[in-house]
This record gives structure tokens, C-alpha cells and sequence, in this order.
């Protein structure tokens, strides 16, 4: 919808649609996050039983974080915080961590593919690629955990604060989309991080497995994703029902 549609439409519902496609936009990069980080998780269980096959798998998979998650969604992202600051602090405040977290992941998503496209697979069969992968892990753990503390947190409450002309705002000038939600396009760019998250999921879980015996965690995190795409769809349900209020005589249900 256009910011000239938007303006047309009624305030509450131009709230409504304006913030729901801002936000929706930000939950597809979570979705396209959540699967390179499965992807990251299984490659770094195989990386020192077999590098030479995972090496390329992980380089992909964290320049396509460098590229898009940390350059473009957490710039996304960090515009909105700055919105959320200027309408309530007290907020903004309970939110400061994660904007340090940005930071922070960055830099450790640059120093993971420095450090894994400097090492020999000699090294990556031995100690460091033992490091490596163990930094990959927890990496992917802490951004899971920021991951459900933004949608629990920063995403509710930027919805619930910010007014029609903050999401009009924040969706103007272009809005790149996710490479992850066009297969032909993350292919092109990422193929070897493609093809693995083609596959179904009960082959990367099967990986690690075979790697590292079951892991009950991996199982777990596809629970927690499943849960979360059911709450999207009904906080998207719950968004037409209320644009169907507002169209109604009065404003209201009869």
C-alpha cells in the first residue's frame, strides 16, 4: 500500500495497515534468519569431522548475515528504536540492549568469517576448528534468544506506541526484501548455503545426529518456530478483524 493509500484511509486503520506491513516485513527477515541459523548449527557440528564440505556452507551463510541481517534488517530495525525513543523513552530504555546487541553480533559474525576463511582444514580438523564451531553454536544461540526477545518486547510495543505517521515514515524510500524469500535469487547468490536449506529439514537435523548424537535442541527450536509463524497469523487475524470494526457503521460492532 502507498503512503498516498495509507493517508486516504481512516487513522485507526492507517495504523493498522501501515504498521502491519512495516512489521511484517521484519518478521519474514526473522523467518529467513531462523533457517540459515538452523543451517549454521548443523555445518558447525560436521566442521571439523569433514571442513572441506562445511567450510563453504558456513562462509555463504555468514555473508548473507553480513550482508542483509546486520546491514540492512538491524538498520531496519534500529529506525524504528529511534522511533519508539522519541514517542515513549521509559520504553526505549527496556529496549537498549538489544540495540547494543546489534553491535555486538556484527562484530562477532566478522570475526567468525575472518577467523574460519583464514584456517587451514588442518587446523579446522584439530583444536580451532573445535573453537570455531563452538563460537558458531553459541552465536546461533544468542540470536535466537534476541531473535524471541524482540518479538516478545521491542515488536509488541513499537506496535502498541508508534502513530500512523511513524510507520508511514518508516516505510518510506526503498525496502529491500529478504534474498531468502526468492529461492532464485538466493541461489544466484548463495548456492552452496541454497541447495542445504532446499533439503528437507529432517536431513539437516539427521547431520547432526549422525554428528553429535540426538539433539533434542534442534527439535525443540523447530517447535519454537512453528509457534511463532501461529502467532503471526493470528496477530494477522486479529489486525483484519479489527479493520473490519472500523469499516462498520459507527466504527463498531453492532
Amino acid at each position: 500500500m502507498t503512503r498516498k493509500a495509507i493517508r486516504k484511509s481512516g487513522p485507526r486503520t492507517g495504523k493498522v495497515v501501515a504498521a502491519r506491513k512495516f512489521m511484517q516485513v521484519l518478521r519474514e527477515d526473522h523467518a529467513g534468519l531462523s533457517r540459515v541459523l538452523r543451517e549454521i548449527d548443523a555445518q558447525a557440528a560436521l566442521l571439523q569431522s569433514v571442513p572441506g564440505a562445511a567450510r563453504p556452507v558456513l562462509a555463504e551463510a555468514l555473508r548473507y548475515l553480513l550482508v542483509y541481517q546486520h546491514s540492512i534488517h538491524h538498520r531496519r530495525e534500529d529506525q524504528l528504536f529511534a522511533r519508539v525513543r522519541a514517542r515513549e523513552p521509559r520504553l526505549y530504555r527496556n529496549m537498549q540492549q538489544l540495540v547494543r546487541e546489534h553491535r555486538a553480533g556484527h562484530q562477532q559474525a566478522e570475526r567468525l568469517a575472518s577467523e574460519l576463511s583464514r584456517a587451514s582444514l588442518g587446523e579446522l580438523s584439530g583444536r580451532t576448528g573445535q573453537r570455531i564451531a563452538a563460537q558458531l553454536q553459541q552465536y546461533v544461540q544468542h540470536t535466537r534468544d534476541h531473535m524471541r526477545r524482540e518479538e516478545a518486547v521491542f515488536y509488541t510495543g513499537s506496535e502498541r506506541v508508534l502513530r500512523t505517521s511513524d510507520w508511514t515514515a518508516l516505510m518510506t524510500g526503498p525496502m529491500p526484501r529478504d534474498p531468502a524469500m526468492d529461492p532464485q535469487r538466493f541461489a544466484t547468490r548463495y548456492p552452496r548455503l541454497a541447495e542445504r536449506m532446499a533439503r528437507p529439514q529432517r536431513d539437516v537435523v539427521g547431520l547432526r545426529e549422525t554428528a553429535s548424537g540426538t539433539d533434542h535442541r534442534a527439535r525443540a527450536e523447530q517447535v519454537v518456530e512453528r509457534c511463532a509463524d501461529l502467532l503471526h497469523r493470528a496477530i494477522d487475524v486479529a489486525q483484519r478483524i479489527v479493520r473490519t470494526l472500523v469499516r462498520s457503521p459507527g466504527g463498531r460492532s453492532q
